[in-house]
């Protein structure tokens, strides 16, 4: 499996604790790979330093160009429609937008509802469908599902799947049913016991 994507060595401390020491592993270009491990060993940390957010202390990330992301925090500006936050991050128009939402359960008038109006689940769902909607290279993906029920978690996975369009896929989780059902082939074990990172290659 060809690899663009690498991380080599990184440390990123906070104050004199290692968050990330001295991790390394491979994202499979075009795959879906799924990163697990305890509360608090750095999932969270890699990814802003896979998105450019945070520059390590040591080591280097190369491979993604424009990636887009849902952060655990859905981030979404207060006052602007449900539509009109996806439209202004992905570039795309607030009609495409509503669109795409209504292939996660909203009907028009959720989609004119403002930021600060809408549900931790409705929200949760904007945040995703303005990162599968971005144009970019890859997508990151932090705990994704969080927050919402069965049904309509169900539909989400299935837009996630379907908006992919070949992109690699980072998703950060604790729940491996995200690996399974968006099809990850990759994984990366953080935090074990001597607190490295192991790498699992792809699945047969």
């Amino acid at each position: 499996m060809l690899c663009v994507a690498r991380a080599e060595n990184l440390t990123v401390k906070y104050g004199e604790t290692a968050v990330l020491d001295q991790f390394s592993a491979d994202f499979p270009d075009g795959a879906v790979t799924a990163v697990s491990g305890r509360s608090g060993c750095g999932k969270t940390t890699l990814l802003a330093v896979l998105l450019g957010l945070l520059r390590p202390d040591a080591g280097a990330f190369s491979g993604f160009q424009r990636p887009s992301a849902v952060f655990q925090e859905d981030r979404l500006l207060p006052f602007l429609s449900a539509a009109g936050n996806i439209a202004v991050a992905a570039g795309c128009t607030e009609a495409e937008a509503a669109a795409a939402l209504c292939s996660v359960g909203f009907d028009n008038a959720d989609s004119e509802k403002r930021g600060f109006e809408l549900s931790g689940g409705m929200a949760r769902r904007v945040a995703i469908v303005r990162a599968m909607l971005a144009q970019g290279d890859a997508v990151l993906l932090d705990e994704p599902f969080k927050g919402l029920d069965e049904c309509t978690r169900e539909q989400v996975v299935r837009f996630v799947n379907e908006r992919r369009r070949g992109r690699t896929m980072v998703v950060v989780t604790h729940d491996p049913r995200d690996a399974e059902d968006l099809h990850a082939v990759h994984a990366v074990q953080m935090g074990g016991p001597e607190d490295a990172a192991r790498s699992a290659g792809e699945k047969e």
